[in-house]
């Protein structure tokens, strides 16, 4: 049942990601609910889960992008281990901690991209950080917590409960 449930939702998160991502853009900058739903999966499940789940949500994600393929599933696979492999020593339902928590996780996900998809040119790769993804993290950041907190609260539970 937990494993159906996963799938639903990660199928709803890039149902959201493929068509309505585009229309809530802010000034060009767009949330990125696929990492958000890899930090997220991986911070409730573990590392194992963590590590497929970002692999297999990265791989969706390069057979529909432009880039070199591998290099959304390997900074998802980081991404969910890095995650999961903290995720246990973090307060999960203080929403200060979760949003700053989901930011520095993006972030991380963001150099791990722009470091490879730049291919070392540091001011491209400042660029980037600075004007994709900052902006990007911290509006992933804080549209999460906003319907995670909604979520939770409508359901007095984790969204992905805390089976690990």
């Amino acid at each position: 049942m937990r494993g159906f449930r996963d799938a639903l939702v990660l199928l709803v998160v890039l149902i959201l990601q493929a068509t309505l991502v585009h229309r809530i853009a802010i000034a060009g900058v767009r949330p990125d609910l696929l990492v958000a739903f890899v930090v997220y999966f991986s911070w409730m499940r573990g590392p194992i889960p963590g590590v497929i789940g970002g692999f297999t949500v990265g791989l969706f994600q390069d057979l529909d992008a432009p880039g070199p393929l591998g290099l959304n599933a390997l900074a998802k696979t980081i991404v969910g281990f890095i995650v999961a492999k903290a995720g246990f020593r973090v307060h999960r339902s203080n929403i200060g901690v979760r949003f700053f928590f989901f930011v520095t996780a993006m972030l991380v996900h963001d150099l791990i991209y722009f470091g490879f998809y730049t291919a070392g040119d540091f001011g491209a790769l400042v660029r980037q950080f600075v004007f994709v993804a900052l902006p990007s993290a911290l509006y992933t950041s804080i549209l999460v917590s906003l319907l995670l907190a909604t979520v939770e609260r409508a359901s007095r539970t984790l969204l992905l409960t805390d089976e690990v």
